[in-house]
């Protein structure tokens, strides 16, 4: 009875263990656009003194934001993402498609260029 116990036990665990990585996938809509947003903050930080010495709004926001697919990432942690985003800033409002390697971390999900 012990080893049926024991292997019950095991395939629990195993199961438990096939459930956590499952919702450990990609990074959803939201979270790629607060990665995003996150690395824009830290730009437009940088630009806002440079914007009050001119006289001009030099910083740049996300108006709209779209996930158009993930990967896992070949040789590094994370997925490759592309995704669509329309921004606003001091050339006035674009939108481009781009890419980047997303990766979870402790306090949420970071984009990388490579």
């Amino acid at each position: 009875m012990i080893g049926i116990h024991r292997a019950g036990t095991l395939s629990l665990v195993l199961a438990a263990c096939a459930a956590l990585a499952a919702c450990d996938g990609d990074p959803s809509d939201a979270d790629m656009k607060a990665a995003v947003e996150q690395t824009y903050g830290s730009i437009n930080k940088e630009l806002g003194s440079v914007g009050k010495m001119i006289g001009k709004d030099l910083t740049t926001t996300i108006k709209a934001f779209k996930k158009l697919g993930c990967a896992k990432a070949e040789g590094n942690p994370g997925y490759r993402c592309d995704f669509e985003m329309t921004l606003n800033g001091p050339l006035g409002e674009k939108t481009e498609k781009a890419s980047g390697r997303f990766v979870k971390g402790d306090k949420g999900w970071a984009v990388m260029e490579k």
